[in-house]
């Protein structure tokens, strides 16, 4: 799991939410979020864009040390 992935992965368990709700508020699939944090595939920026506004994460959440302890 990368690093962008595994600040994701925590989000959205953090929220309680599961992959499918997260997916489809970011509109995607719940198949292709599950393989892009499985590392199955990339996540494409736009992708990134929608995951961010639906998960609350602003750019500084992918950059603090304690994020990838």
């Amino acid at each position: 799991m990368s690093d962008v992935t595994k600040v994701i992965s925590d989000r959205i368990e953090e929220r309680g939410m599961t992959i499918a709700t997260a997916a489809r508020r970011a509109n995607m699939t719940p198949d292709l979020l599950s393989r892009t944090l499985n590392g199955a595939r990339k996540l494409k920026a736009d992708e990134l864009v929608n995951l961010c506004r639906v998960l609350d994460l602003a750019l500084d959440d992918f950059s603090k040390k304690e994020a990838f302890v």
